[in-house]
């Protein structure tokens, strides 16, 4: 069974969890800006790829936009992708699977600014097996990390930075009989003080997701997600803050009519209302059209966006 990432021989990551009703919220909703996306594949066995985007901002008039390149060579073992984007800066990612042990997986994520000569990666380690998957990466060449993720979701990160001295930041989820529970939480060794805790509690059934939190124990929070039908799927996320006079919530639906066509539709505490229309035009292309405004006051507020896709089928 699955319900929006979540499948009942796996516990998903903290970071998942709610991650059903999230979506409902947030995937196709594009207000605000103009965007355009394209892939497409060439070789005799389609292993180099070609992306690009471009994104134009209504309100700034800013236009962003980037070109990868993804050449794939499986004899090897190795995936090379090379970046460019509109902020002039060059990346390059090489990642090496299953040639030092079988199911290692070594990347390197590296950025170059040729205009100031400023450099910045991530190293990056993953081994999988069928008990124990253990990661290990750094930032910027600043901070390095080590993360052992067990088979039930329960993992540890030990960050070590160079200026402000050593974090360890653990997370984990178990479950039992599709109930869910979670913690994460980081430490600040040279002070020796915890940075951050939190809880998150939740069920997960053949059409529905509960999930609840506590950050800090300052913040507090849930989710629910429902699928009503094979074409229609509901949702609704609440958070409140201790000091603060009111919560936070909202309402959301998603409805496909057909294969080709997806309706959105979202409003929230602040009586914004949004909608969002899915079309695929084609099985390589498709049409994104999405706008919000405030039902307190309809003429301030308002915004639009629209988005193009287009991804080979194959």
């Amino acid at each position: 069974m699955f319900i929006s990432g979540y499948h009942t021989m796996f516990y998903p990551c903290y970071i998942d969890l709610g991650k059903a009703a999230r979506e409902l919220f947030t995937k196709g909703y594009n207000f605000g800006s103009l965007r355009v996306d394209a892939c497409s594949r060439s070789g005799e066995n389609q292993e180099v790829e070609f992306s690009s985007a471009a994104v134009h901002t209504v309100a700034t008039g800013k236009l962003a936009g980037n070109f990868d390149v993804k050449y794939r060579m499986p004899s090897y073992g190795v995936v090379l992708t090379e970046k460019w984007n509109t902020e002039n800066l060059l990346g390059t990612v090489v990642e090496i699977q299953d040639r030092f042990a079988r199911g290692l997986k070594l990347t390197l994520d590296s950025w170059y600014a040729p205009h100031n000569g400023k450099r910045s990666g991530r190293v990056k380690a993953e081994w999988v097996n069928r008990n124990v998957t253990v990661h290990s990466f750094s930032r910027s060449f600043e901070f390095w990390c080590f993360q052992s993720i067990l088979s039930t979701e329960h993992f540890c990160n030990l960050d070590v930075g160079l200026d402000t001295g050593p974090h360890i930041s653990f997370s984990g989820v178990t479950g039992l009989h599709g109930w869910l529970m979670g913690v994460q939480s980081a430490f600040d060794v040279s002070s020796s003080q915890v940075k951050s805790l939190s809880f998150a509690f939740g069920r997960v059934g053949t059409d529905y997701v509960l999930h609840s939190y506590v950050n800090d124990a300052r913040e507090f929070g849930g989710s629910f997600y429902h699928s009503v039908a094979h074409n229609l799927e509901i949702g609704a996320m609440f958070s409140w803050m201790t000091g603060e006079p009111g919560a936070r919530f909202g309402l959301a639906m998603k409805y496909c009519p057909t294969q080709d066509l997806e309706l959105k539709a979202k409003v929230d505490h602040d009586s914004k209302l949004a909608f969002a229309l899915t079309h695929h035009l084609s099985k390589r292309l498709k049409l994104t059209l999405s706008s919000q405004f405030g039902m307190a006051s309809f003429s301030e507020g308002h915004k639009y966006g629209i988005g193009l896709n287009f991804h080979p089928c194959c």
